[in-house]
């Protein structure tokens, strides 16, 4: 079968190709990377591994016009992956050339936790690069093996979607889906929760608290170091801009210790920490910098306050 393709279109194209196997993924890919080729495209591709030999093996010898990126390693937290598009964006704008990716961040296997971060990522994306250069970015869903609900609601975080048949406008796309992501109360936990609370000039206090339950539950030093640098961040932005105070849970999930932020405060942007900050912003590289060190970072915010969690793979 061979896949139907659009011709280059002005602004950000983000599209999701929903799949039925290996064969008709590669249908799918092959055309797609090979027309972003012959256009003279940056051509830049993000699958996890077995994705990406499969697919480099199909390419032959155009493989060596294609840049690789493991989305294992470089989404491993759903919260790092704008930034790596837009990164990849000003190295291809600078160099006078589109940009044309393919990144499938909701892989099978996957976590339903780490499901649930991937359909706020994909739906800031559209916000991240709207108004910005032109390039497209397709976006795979294997239709066999991901959770029904998964598949949906990439037609719901698309403005483009469709099969190898051919992709078009999402008559589901639902970017107001944003603000109840982002506003909506993360599950609470069901074991046993330690918890305290900070104030100004508790920060080393909270630090050795998040080091010490850290430690008491297995993880490496190079985690617990992770998760003081975490803490010292993140109680740090509570007290500057989340009204002075704040609180730390912190609990054991299946093959997970989870740790969580909360204050009073509003953020008013959920890109907030998914850029790399500019030199004259004010505030953002705390969350930037955990988003970048921790496994997976789930940010909601609303009238009721602010909360990270933060999930670290036991």
């Amino acid at each position: 079968m061979t896949a139907v393709v659009d011709g280059p279109a002005a602004g950000f194209e983000h599209e999701a190709l929903v799949y039925r196997g290996d064969d008709d993924l590669l249908t799918g890919l092959l055309a797609f990377v090979r027309e972003g080729i012959g256009l003279g495209e940056s051509v830049v591709v993000a699958l996890p591994r077995p994705r990406l030999d499969l697919l480099g093996t199909a390419l032959e010898d155009d493989a060596a016009s294609v840049k690789f990126l493991d989305m294992a390693e470089i989404g491993r937290n759903p919260a790092q992956i704008i930034a790596v598009w837009d990164r990849l964006l000003q190295e291809s704008t600078a160099a006078g050339r589109r940009l044309r990716g393919v990144g499938e961040p909701a892989f099978v296997g996957r976590r339903d936790v780490e499901l649930l971060e991937c359909r706020l990522h994909e739906l800031l994306l559209n916000t991240a690069f709207d108004g910005g250069p032109s390039w497209r970015l397709l976006c795979p869903y294997d239709e066999v093996h991901l959770p029904r609900p998964v598949v949906r609601g990439a037609l719901r975080t698309h403005p483009r979607a469709g099969t190898t048949a051919g992709r078009r406008t999402s008559p589901d796309y639902a970017p107001g889906e944003i603000a109840d992501l982002f506003g909506a109360e993360l599950p609470r936990p069901v074991d046993a929760v330690l918890r305290g609370s900070y104030g100004d000039g508790d920060v080393p206090a909270t630090r050795r608290t998040v080091a010490q339950f850290a430690r008491t539950v297995g993880l490496p030093e190079e985690k617990v170091e992770v998760l003081e640098l975490a803490a010292s961040e993140l109680a740090t932005n509570s007290i500057r801009h989340g009204g002075g105070t704040g609180t730390v849970a912190m609990w054991v999930a299946p093959a997970a210790a989870v740790v969580e932020f909360s204050d009073s405060g509003l953020v008013a942007d959920p890109l907030i920490g998914r850029l790399m900050p500019s030199v004259e912003q004010e505030g953002g590289r705390g969350v930037f910098l955990v988003n970048q060190l921790c496994d997976l970072v789930q940010l909601r915010s609303s009238e009721r306050g602010t909360t990270v969690r933060i999930t670290t793979w036991l």
